[in-house]
């Protein structure tokens, strides 16, 4: 379930960006946030039932960290989250082939070089946008939005909280194009080592080598970070809400 869950994002959100960069669809900023939120969402919705939809490492790490899930499965959970993000980018490689080799002729690019980076860039593995944020930049930011997910989607499905029952999948989802849509232009908003490294993988079996690698542990070393923070984060904020709700109330002056 872990494996289709992540294929799934990655078939959607990877290649929606396949689609604007290889084919020419036009697709926005804000309609690539849209369907990258809307995948997210379909995920969800089809494995958490079997899995508890994790499909993303850094999520998993939260909750081992966060005493949610068992250490011991952590292992497996990943293991298929980078398997089904794999497959699915060799699908969408298999089908925008013809669109990636027209690009490339289009920009005069070899494919391997530093600059071919540009031409993989949010359709597979990611590279921050150097006239906007350095790379510790993009680092800090990767852990920053991550935060923001996870804490999110411990609030979105604490039994506690305030999202109706069935509700979850829809918030993170929305929560995900939100980011999208802010962070995308900067460093592509990963926010997902396996979104990441699922998709360098398969440029770096298919030509670009040693440029398939450039700022991978941007987008591994930040979100994994992130996402404990912001799972700590609800944790803290979630105890001091039962902490005011357990206290007795102030005796009222006679």
């Amino acid at each position: 379930a872990e494996a289709v869950g992540t294929g799934l994002i990655i078939q959607g959100g990877c290649g929606v960006v396949c689609a604007a960069k290889y084919a020419g669809s036009g697709v926005g900023t804000f309609g690539l946030a849209a369907v990258w939120g809307v995948s997210v969402m379909i995920a969800v919705y089809a494995t958490s039932p079997i899995s508890g939809a994790h499909l993303n490492p850094a999520v998993t790490c939260a909750l081992v960290a966060c005493d949610k899930a068992p250490a011991e499965e952590a292992p497996f959970y990943i293991g298929a989250q980078l398997a089904g993000a794999t497959v699915a980018a060799a699908v969408n490689y298999l089908i925008f082939s013809a669109g990636i080799k027209a690009l490339e002729a289009a920009q005069q690019v070899k494919r391997g070089s530093a600059a071919s980076t540009a031409i993989f860039h949010g359709a597979f593995g990611m590279v921050p946008t150097a006239a906007l944020v350095s790379p510790v930049g993009a680092l800090l930011a990767e852990a920053w939005m991550t935060a923001v997910l996870v804490f999110c989607i411990f609030a979105f499905t604490d039994p506690d909280g305030a999202v109706p029952d069935g509700a979850g999948p829809a918030t993170i989802g929305a929560t995900v194009a939100t980011l999208v849509a802010v962070f995308g232009p900067v460093t592509g908003c990963g926010m997902n080592p396996a979104r990441d490294l699922g998709p360098r993988f398969v440029t770096l079996c298919t030509g670009w080598g040693g440029a398939a690698l450039s700022s991978w542990w941007v987008y591994t070393l930040g979100p994994l970070a992130g996402a404990v923070l912001g799972g700590k984060a609800y944790l803290y904020l979630a105890s001091t809400r039962s902490s005011a709700a357990s206290a007795p109330a102030s005796p009222r002056p006679e």
